[in-house]
């Protein structure tokens, strides 16, 4: 966030009552950073917003035993240009939103709302209003990619 100069202000204690941060500008909300976190497991995806696509296998070649002693070659080949494209166009950005706007569409309090442009940083394209929001955990049934986390814990 301080690269993008969006940085949280210096939280002051001696300000009365801020129990409520969600407008604060001193809490980050709705930001986590997941890069160090494990992809998550298919289980948590709403696949109906992908459709099924055959994965693109890379073809295995293997030497024999004649011909391992000065082979260099790699032992899978590469795909073509054109299989990789389509291979990659299969990613599901597990885990990370990829702004479908299903949270903030579905979200029957409108407590869901896109980040002002000015405002976002990267993985913060939504926020929440919690004075709005009745914890039916629509926005999280609505997730394509698992990233809405009820923290409910495990």
């Amino acid at each position: 966030m301080r690269e993008s100069g969006h940085a949280p202000e210096a939280f002051d204690a001696n300000k009365g009552d801020q129990r409520g941060t969600d407008g604060a500008k001193y809490a980050v909300h709705n930001f986590e950073d997941r890069s160090m976190a494990e992809i998550i497991p298919h289980t948590r995806l709403f696949l109906g917003h992908f459709a099924f696509t055959p994965r693109h296998k890379r073809e295995e070649f293997g030497p024999s035993a004649d011909e391992v002693l000065g082979a260099f070659e790699e032992r899978r080949r590469n795909l073509p240009e054109a299989e990789a494209i389509a291979e990659a166009k299969r990613c599901m950005s597990c885990g990370m939103c990829f702004e479908c706007d299903n949270c903030v569409i579905y979200c029957p309090q409108d407590a869901i709302f896109r980040v002002n442009k000015k405002e976002a940083t990267t993985g913060r394209y939504v926020d929440t209003d919690y004075n709005k929001c009745i914890g039916c955990h629509i926005c999280s049934d609505v997730c394509p990619t698992g990233y809405i986390d009820m923290a409910l814990g495990e």
